[in-house]
């Protein structure tokens, strides 16, 4: 399957080394270069690519909003994002806004061009070192949802952790500033919520369940 690519970097010894290099292969063509969003976008109706290559920092508009565009006004268009940010709030806001892949720009030049043949496919991916990110995000989403399926709330969950720590009644109240009948009152809650019948089995049901 050939790959017409077009090249969004704002370094343009940076595009024009990738597009030397991914001259050398039969499959892809790289159709045309630009340093910012704007002149992207005009592009993608210009010369319809099938893959753009997107950094994240451009002038005028960001990668991100290019992707959230080109998702909206040429869907065809499939995104790489390819940068040095590893920041995992741009990896999910490229995944979010449309991107089927975010490289990191230390990735072999071998590795590059499969992902433009495996994204022209339709394939998602993912740099090997950035996979740590998305299964952090994923607990996280995993365990807000436990947790407010449960009914237990944040200040609950705190008690629930500060109980796994071994405090007392008295050592929580001191903590969050409670009565120690205020305390003993929030447990017995908690308890009726994770249906168990003392503050030792709700500790237990809160690990089971993933929510401490």
């Amino acid at each position: 399957m050939h790959s017409r690519v077009f090249i969004v970097d704002d370094h343009a010894i940076f595009r024009r080394g990738l597009r030397s290099l991914l001259a050398e292969e039969p499959d892809i063509d790289v159709i045309g270069e630009s340093a910012n969003g704007v002149d992207a976008l005009a592009a993608a109706g210009r010369l319809d690519p099938d893959v753009m290559i997107l950094d994240i920092r451009l002038g005028g508009l960001d990668g991100i909003q290019v992707a959230r565009q080109l998702q909206l006004r040429h869907p065809s268009v499939r995104v790489i994002v390819l940068t040095t940010y590893e920041d995992s709030q741009y990896l999910l806001s490229a995944f979010q806004s449309g991107a089927y892949a975010y490289l990191l720009k230390n990735t072999s030049y071998d590795t590059l061009a499969n992902a433009i043949r495996a994204v022209r496919r339709g394939q998602r991916l993912l740099a090997p070192e950035l996979v740590h990110h998305m299964l952090e995000e994923y607990r996280q989403l995993a365990q807000q949802r436990l947790r407010h399926e449960s009914g237990v709330s944040d200040q609950e969950l705190e008690v629930l952790r500060l109980l796994a720590e071994g405090a007392s009644s008295r050592e929580i109240a001191d903590r969050l500033f409670w009565s120690e009948i205020t305390v003993k009152r929030k447990i017995q809650d908690i308890a009726d919520k994770l249906n168990a019948g003392n503050r030792v089995q709700a500790v237990a049901e809160a690990v089971r369940r993933g929510l401490i």
